[in-house]
């Protein structure tokens, strides 16, 4: 009987690892690759170099020269109000537009900038006469206030004070012992009258309006409507305020057909008489 024979025991299976370094192992040493040395350009790296110093010192010094130089306007007079003039004005002391600002000398320019619309409404509240306001600026502390006014209408006589009337027929609260215009004066109008005969006095011809000294209500006659006009050119004008607006034209034919100064009568018709002595004096 005849025993099989045994078999030689077989070598473990290598792993992929230790295939590969074998593999490594039997190469030749000149044939492996070597990775390729770099070429290094030294100028090159020196630029880089320097370009990345610049580029951090401007990083650096820009943001602390732009704090110094706001520090330092903000230290000097120019950031601070300079000089302030007023445009447009007429009948309104440049000095009191100013003082309506409110404007001090420490005031910091960037604040009236920023705020320049209130500070303008801050003078049209403040001064009846002004229509509108705007701040304009020139240089760095230089402001230029640019104004226009309402057009005053004429005075009123309240208290033994003359008060001017704006053609919004606002009467200023300030009054004069003696205007030093050519307007009109009103009196013995109550408040409620007052705006209406300012309303009919802007349907006068511009010609007439400019030679009309006085306006008054005198209400003779029974009449509560009467008002009499004393002209520039010496005569007086009887009206009906009801009525006066369409008679008025009829005034200069009338005063180019008359040779004396007298009364022009356009309460019901339209006619010249001349002075009573009682009118000639009070005239006088």
């Amino acid at each position: 009987m005849a025993w099989p024979r045994k078999k030689k025991p077989q070598p473990d299976p290598l792993t992929p690892w230790q295939q590969y370094q074998a593999r490594q192992q039997q190469t030749p040493r000149h044939d492996r690759r070597q990775k390729p040395k770099l070429n290094v350009d030294l100028p090159k790296v020196q630029n880089l170099r320097r370009r990345k110093l610049v580029r951090n010192l401007t990083l650096i010094l820009l943001p602390l020269l732009i704090l110094l130089g706001v520090f330092g306007y903000f230290a000097s007079p120019l950031s601070k109000v300079g000089l302030v003039s007023v445009q447009g004005v007429r009948t309104v002391p440049d000095q009191q537009v100013i003082n309506a600002t409110k404007l001090l000398d420490d005031d910091l320019m960037l604040s009236v900038i920023l705020h320049k619309k209130a500070i303008a409404q801050r003078v049209q509240d403040s001064l009846p006469e002004i229509k509108q306001a705007s701040l304009t600026f020139t240089g760095l502390n230089h402001i230029v206030i640019k104004t226009s006014e309402y057009e005053t209408i004429g005075y009123v006589y309240q208290k033994h004070t003359y008060h001017k009337i704006l053609i919004t027929g606002k009467v200023l609260k300030n009054g004069t012992q003696t205007p030093v215009d050519t307007y009109p004066v009103f009196s013995g109008f109550t408040a409620k009258e007052l705006p209406q005969m300012i309303s009919l006095l802007q349907q006068f011809p511009k010609a007439i309006q400019r030679d009309i000294s006085e306006i008054d209500a005198s209400r003779g006659d029974a009449n509560p409507y009467q008002i009499s006009m004393n002209m520039n050119d010496g005569y007086r004008v009887i009206a009906d305020s009801r009525t006066i607006a369409n008679k008025i034209k009829y005034y200069p034919a009338i005063v180019s057909q008359v040779k004396k100064k007298g009364v022009i009568d356009l309460e019901v018709g339209a006619f010249w008489r001349a002075y009573s002595s009682a009118e000639k004096s009070s005239n006088d």
